[in-house]
């Protein structure tokens, strides 16, 4: 029997749990699983706000979850808004507006791109003369006229990020190398919703394991969004999450 079709032959509660340790998925599949364990509680808005919350004490990296939580606890019809939350993953526009902004690099440019690039990486294939540099050749990458990072939660000042990202933007700061990272749909939440749960990334916990906070003000040039590049604090000010501060109350 296969992970999904075990999550969908059982009682709601318990593929909720299922779901909550799932481990460390990409955000895509564990916001699938999880709009369609939460809609088993869109009847019930009480068991809806604990099972979200149950769910974010497990993964608190991942702004998807809050962005789908969020969005279904406000709803009028919860069910309709998990469906349409889902459509949004699915009609994420980041990867086009990333390939728009690489298009203006000159012919031959130099990209370092730190960790995977993911379904984002799709935006790059019509630029086969850009040059790729590894991030462990500092030297290769004192030349890089770009650098690229991903990030699946981020706010207006920092973003949750692969440890070794850290210091790839470090030396991209004292080469002067532009820094662009990707969050994609839903990746970006407003200021108070990110104060609460960053309020929640301790080093023990297992979903923040390999991965560090980097300040955005700091490290990073533009933010590629499904809505365009922007400075991280115009990012977080276009994000689509409504702001529900119970969902993240101790």
């Amino acid at each position: 029997m296969t992970a999904r079709a075990y999550a969908q032959g059982v009682h709601p509660i318990e593929r909720l749990r299922y779901v909550a340790r799932a481990g460390i998925v990409p955000a895509g599949p564990l916001v699938r699983e999880s709009a369609s364990a939460l809609s088993s509680f869109a009847d019930d808005p009480k068991g809806l706000l604990t099972s979200c919350r149950r769910l974010l004490d497990r993964r608190s990296d991942c702004a998807p979850l809050v962005w789908l939580a969020a969005r279904m606890l406000t709803a009028m019809d919860p069910r309709a808004e998990a469906r349409r939350v889902i459509g949004d993953l699915e009609d994420d526009a980041t990867g086009q507006v990333l390939g728009k902004g690489i298009d203006a690099l000159p012919a031959g440019s130099s990209v370092l791109a730190v960790g995977a690039l993911g379904a984002y990486a799709a935006a790059l294939d019509d630029r086969p003369d850009l040059r790729w540099a590894e991030p462990d050749d500092l030297e290769a990458g004192s030349g890089a006229d770009l650098v690229l990072m991903t990030s699946d939660c981020a706010g207006p000042s920092q973003a949750l990020v692969v440890a070794e990202t850290v210091s790839v933007a470090e030396m991209a700061r004292g080469w002067e190398i532009p820094v662009w990272l990707i969050a994609g749909a839903g990746r970006i939440l407003p200021e108070r919703m990110w104060d609460l749960l960053s309020a929640r990334h301790r080093p023990d916990d297992p979903a923040m394991r390999g991965l560090a906070a980097l300040d955005l003000d700091r490290f990073v040039t533009r933010m590629v969004t499904p809505s365009g590049l922007w400075t991280p604090a115009e990012a977080a000010r276009r994000s689509a999450c409504p702001i529900v501060p119970e969902l993240l109350a101790r």
